[in-house]
């Protein structure tokens, strides 16, 4: 058993855990399990926390960037450009929509999309640019939005690890076209199972992507598209709902933690996150660099703490997705990284981090 395991939800649950269970009851009192009352009131709810007017709940996160996409009707020799460095859904949504992956390298410091490498890449065939805020660490949103609007481009926002984060005040899933969440439990805002949205400010979008979720139904069995299944049920949105209120108050928590290591991992030879500019991370992941990342995580392990790689390969890397190039930044640190515990309430276990941290000094 770990000290300090790598996640741990009771923190943030157990306090709340009345609230969830009036919210979970009020469904099975309504026996109103999809497309229910509770699924309207998150889908409000989050888009105006998120300050976007229109949200769609979906089946999970992959679903999400997958409908997104769909939803462009995109055509097989149509490029979509994607980080090199992220998991495997930013990039096989792509390909599911029917049109081509393009990637394009990242930013040592940030883990994010590089501007620059975006600029490289557009050709005539680039329809979008899908950014992903990795570990909660908003990417370079103006530079980014400046380069679609010279091209032409849509920009569509993968935040499944940036519930809450915010670029020079404005929260990410703001800025493109459309944005796309995953509500897996671990993520900063979380259900109690599979969960996703996608939200946008075009109420056009936002219908079709409706339809087709809904086994391409614009209406009770009129179908205008080839569909599928894809729905956010009424229990999870009643629990998303319950913890949304509660969302900044965990973020905060894990900007608490993540000063924490900040202070004690200075006298360890690690490379620490750097927050982009101007910006609130929201620590989905807290990531270092570790020259000697065998070592670093021989020693956590001895000490019972939990950690993990996010991720130990580029996309590029893998069968049905090998473009031949070279991404000299992201193939730089994918053998550094290491991701260490962190959830919302980690500062306040019964011994603090820093001393369990402390005992491997």
């Amino acid at each position: 058993m770990k000290t300090i395991p790598f996640v741990d939800l009771n923190p943030i649950h157990t306090p709340i855990r009345e609230e969830l269970n009036r919210a979970i009851q009020a469904v099975l009192d309504q026996g109103d399990f999809i497309k229910g009352m509770a699924v309207t009131k998150f889908e409000e709810n989050f888009a105006a926390y998120i300050g976007m007017r229109y949200a769609v709940g979906c089946a999970n996160g992959t679903d999400a960037l997958e409908l997104a996409l769909e939803a462009l009707d995109l055509k097989p020799d149509d490029e979509v450009i994607v980080p090199v460095h992220s998991w495997i859904s930013t990039a096989t949504a792509v390909l599911r929509a029917g049109a081509k992956v393009v990637f394009a390298d990242t930013l040592y410091d940030e883990f994010t999309i590089n501007p620059n490498s975006i600029k490289e890449k557009i050709t005539a065939k680039t329809k979008a640019i899908m950014v992903v805020h990795l570990y909660g660490n908003p990417c370079r949103m103006d530079e980014i939005m400046q380069i679609a609007k010279e091209n032409k481009l849509i920009v569509i926002e993968d935040c499944a690890q940036a519930h809450g984060a915010k670029y020079k005040g404005k929260r990410v899933g703001s800025f493109g076209v459309m944005s796309c969440f995953s509500f897996y439990p671990s993520k900063n805002l979380g259900a109690f199972g599979d969960g996703g949205a996608v939200l946008s400010d075009d109420k056009n979008l936002i219908e079709k992507i409706r339809a087709i979720a809904h086994c391409g139904q614009v209406e009770k069995n009129k179908i205008d598209y080839i569909g599928r299944n894809s729905r956010l049920d009424s229990i999870q949105a009643a629990v998303l709902d319950v913890k949304l209120n509660y969302l900044d108050g965990w973020n905060e928590s894990r900007r608490a933690a993540a000063l924490d290591y900040s202070k004690l991992l200075k006298g360890y030879d690690l490379v620490l996150p750097t927050i982009t500019k101007g910006c609130e991370h929201v620590y989905h992941l807290f990531v270092v660099k570790a020259k000697n990342r065998n070592d670093f995580s021989q020693m956590l392990d001895i000490n019972k703490i939990g950690h993990a790689i996010h991720y130990p390969f580029l996309l590029n890397e893998i069968n049905g997705l090998r473009d031949g190039l070279e991404y000299p930044i992201a193939d730089r640190y994918k053998g550094e990284i290491l991701s260490m515990p962190m959830y919302a309430g980690i500062e306040k276990e019964g011994k603090s981090l820093l001393d369990f941290l402390s005992l491997s000094s």
